[in-house]
């Protein structure tokens, strides 16, 4: 069966409090808009953020969510498409075995639930394959037995979960202006001996970001791989944390 690399990988760790308190706590490990030359190459395949988060409409379900194709310029998201080459992949670890912390190597692979995308165009076919035990691990992945399908921008059920895949607003905010003052190192925007390497500017280096920051993200649409489903999914395991990564894989891993 064909095998698939990874080509881009983003992590989130969730504690497991207690049953009405999961997902509560979380730590996000990074956030990647065209951050290397391989996703700038192929932006269907580079992950911008994994979110999860308790169900606003049910404190019985939670809401995991997987965003690609950053910096969609506004109203062109219906016209953006995932990519027919890439698996789109959800990893869980659901057993936490000695309360690791990712990546350490207590994180086990044991749950994927996986999206392939049709042929591009407005009624694109989504796949979805899993939730289910991956037979590969690590940097490859192999497709699962196919759960059901849909189409782009539409929700639709599979495996008792509810599935949207398609464009929304970048839900992350970030403020590149002064992320830029903060680590001048990217455009030589100080001198200030506090700052790290000394260069050309302006003899400031701010410490941390204005209370009314500017969203440079506002009005850009990404892909977004959107799945609500039972806490239970995630549950059987029982360990004080579960791991929650995503990735996004081809067969060549580029």
């Amino acid at each position: 069966m064909k095998q698939f690399r990874t080509i881009g990988s983003l992590a989130v760790i969730v504690g497991l409090v207690a049953a009405i308190g999961l997902y509560s706590n979380h730590a996000v490990r990074g956030s990647d808009h065209q951050d290397s030359p391989s996703t700038l190459a192929r932006p269907g395949a580079d992950i911008t953020d994994p979110y999860i988060f308790p169900s606003p409409n049910n404190p019985s379900n939670v809401v995991v969510l997987f965003e690609m194709h950053p910096l969609i310029p506004s109203g062109q998201g219906p016209s953006t498409f995932f990519d027919p080459g890439v698996v789109y992949q959800m990893n869980f670890d659901t057993t936490s075995e000695n309360g690791g912390t990712f990546p350490a190597s207590g994180i086990t692979q044991n749950e994927v639930i996986q999206m392939v995308a049709g042929a591009p165009g407005p009624n694109q076919p989504i796949y979805i394959y899993g939730p289910g035990k991956p037979s590969t691990t690590g940097n490859t992945t192999t497709l699962l037995p196919l759960a059901g399908a849909g189409t782009i921008g539409q929700a639709f059920t599979v495996n008792g979960m509810q599935v949207f895949a398609g464009p929304r607003e970048d839900a992350f905010f970030f403020d590149l202006a002064q992320f830029l003052k903060i680590l001048p190192d990217r455009n030589a925007g100080s001198k200030a001996q506090s700052c790290l390497p000394i260069l050309s500017g302006n003899n400031t280096c701010p410490q941390g970001f204005n209370v009314q920051g500017s969203d440079t993200l506002k009005g850009f649409n990404v892909l977004s791989f959107i799945i609500e489903m039972p806490r239970t999914m995630l549950e059987a395991g029982g360990g004080p944390k579960i791991a929650y990564w995503v990735t996004t894989n081809t067969s060549s891993g580029n």
